[in-house]
């Protein structure tokens, strides 16, 4: 290889693959580039997620916490923890707030460690100190069983500590058409599938005695939150699941364990809050078509 080709090689390894460069022209990014949020939506959804953030103090609800763990897919050994939950103020917690549990009937706060940010927290993935730390993807409108919505993709290179910041997870945020309300979101830790897939090719190629490897499989999580209470024109959180589980080929895995987080007897209190968000009305920007390649002409020899 010459030296000019060895070294542009070595330069392309180096760039992450989610931050090339977003496009060039004046018609924003193609439609396949991860790239910052087209100003036009961020502008409204920062806007949504701020009305959020001011509603984030004004409600409590119940929380069940469902935990089972699997054995050849099987639930066992289940537990359940009902808490009476709302959210608080601390700067130094994830996205500005944490949560507050109490037993049904005490005072006394109780500490839950579940390892994913807490489902409301999910409305400030828009909000400028996290988004301009991720990538997008936006996709097209299409109809969800009741709403139309667009799928907004982020990816994150962040590193992975306590899995509680929105900015230490990758994943998809259903927005709903004109509202700008979450329908639902489905993520998966920073770096997740490049780690999988290191780790299950050391797992399919271990030394095995008796059919059993010696290399663990690797282990992965999935989290998915729906929105389906909506009050005063925003939905809030009615159900979250993080899924564990073992990949043990690169389309076979076994549940290890499930987490459902449900929500209800939602109970408003304070003054009622009243935002001016623009409607969601957002439509991507058509690209010129990329004119086909002509076949090069050779020149003709002379007669």
């Amino acid at each position: 290889m010459r030296p000019v080709a060895a070294a542009l090689v070595v330069l392309a390894l180096a760039i992450p693959a989610w931050a090339g460069p977003p496009g060039a022209d004046d018609i924003g990014p193609s439609p396949l580039e991860w790239a910052p949020l087209p100003e036009p939506l961020a502008r409204v959804l920062e806007a949504k997620s701020n009305g959020y953030a001011r509603r984030a103090l004004g409600f409590s609800v119940k929380e069940s916490v469902r935990e089972a763990r699997y054995s050849n897919e099987e639930a066992r050994r289940e537990k359940v923890e009902v808490y009476d939950y709302l959210l608080v103020r601390e700067g130094a917690g994830p996205e500005g707030f944490r949560a507050f549990r109490t037993r049904p009937g005490e005072t006394k706060e109780e500490r839950v460690d579940l390892p994913f940010p807490d489902a409301l927290l999910w409305t400030q993935v828009f909000q400028p100190g996290i988004r301009s730390t991720l990538r997008f993807l936006v996709g097209d409108w299409h109809t969800t069983p009741y709403k139309l919505a667009i799928p907004v993709s982020w990816v994150t290179s962040a590193p992975v500590f306590g899995q509680r910041r929105i900015t230490e997870w990758t994943g998809t945020v259903e927005v709903e058409y004109r509202t700008g309300n979450l329908v639902r979101v489905v993520a998966r830790p920073s770096l997740q599938d490049e780690r999988l897939k290191t780790e299950l090719a050391r797992y399919l190629t271990a030394f095995r005695l008796i059919g059993i490897a010696f290399a663990p499989p690797p282990i992965g999580v999935e989290l998915s939150v729906e929105f389906d209470f909506e009050h005063d024109g925003f939905t809030y959180p009615t159900r979250a699941e993080l899924l564990t589980f073992q990949l043990v080929h690169e389309d076979q895995r076994r549940t290890v364990s499930r987490q459902v987080i449900t929500y209800d007897e939602y109970r408003f209190f304070g003054t009622e809050v009243k935002d001016e968000i623009p409607p969601l009305t957002w439509n991507a920007p058509e690209r010129l078509p990329v004119p086909a390649p002509q076949p090069e002409r050779r020149a003709e020899p002379p007669e």
